[in-house]
């Protein structure tokens, strides 16, 4: 039977090796084998294996074959689609107003830090992951980039470091957007369905059609947020 403790154990090292890219079915034979062990010995799983972030990591070492493409790529495009949707927010007004956009030193330090939140993400994602303070602290830092960037807008021509023509940057921005959106939804519907299933258990390759929606709904999340911006923006300064 098992204690709250085997569980809790059970779901972290489920968790690592899923960080260690083991796939569904790999994650699935492990778990299996580390149930059997304890049901047969009755240990407690952290004498037993060690924890869990240990125990994984010595598996991956161990077994490199079992290790599947990590998602890294799909967050990757997620995060891009972050900076460029605060791009396109940043040339809304100007465009809607017949300005120029204009970006001071500032605004461009603001960019570069999401630039590099981005570059450096493979390296900072399984502290994320095992840490949920970290991974609300993420987008609450993308956000506060985009409205210390706002807050940060040059008014005048000559305190500018660049003056770029509006409506070009949302066009690009836009067509940016939408291919993401489009390598993100490609990517979800090309991958396999990779559940963590046990040696006994049933193979099948259908998800349900709700969750496929949702799915390809995420990836569009970008694209329908600057929609949703230009109609509020355009309804804002029409009432101005």
């Amino acid at each position: 039977m098992k204690t709250g403790t085997h569980k809790k154990w059970l779901e972290n090292f489920t968790l690592e090796l899923r960080l260690n890219n083991f796939s569904g079915v790999a994650t699935g034979d492990a778990l299996a084998s580390v149930e059997e062990f304890l049901a047969d010995s009755h240990q407690d799983p952290e004498q037993a294996f060690g924890t869990p972030r240990v125990y994984a990591a010595q598996l991956a070492s161990e077994k490199p074959a079992l290790r599947r493409q990590g998602m890294k790529s799909g967050l990757a495009l997620s995060a891009a689609g972050l900076v460029i949707f605060l791009i396109f927010s940043a040339a809304l007004t100007p465009w809607i107003e017949g300005a120029q956009l204009l970006l001071g030193g500032l605004q461009m330090v603001c960019f570069a830090a999401m630039g590099t939140l981005i570059l450096f993400l493979p390296l900072y994602l399984p502290f994320l992951v095992r840490n949920l303070w970290a991974l609300i602290a993420i987008p609450l830092v993308g956000g506060a980039s985009g409205v210390l960037s706002a807050v940060l807008t040059p008014r005048q021509t000559h305190e500018a470091l660049l003056s770029l023509n509006p409506g070009l940057v949302l066009l690009v921005s836009a067509i940016l957007l939408i291919a993401l959106a489009g390598l993100g939804t490609a990517h979800s519907l090309k991958a396999a369905p990779d559940t963590v299933r046990k040696p006994l258990e049933a193979v099948t390759d259908k998800v349900p059609l709700k969750a496929r929606w949702f799915e390809i709904l995420t990836q569009w999340l970008f694209p329908i947020l600057a929609l949703l911006l230009t109609g509020l923006t355009v309804l804002t300064s029409s009432l101005a």
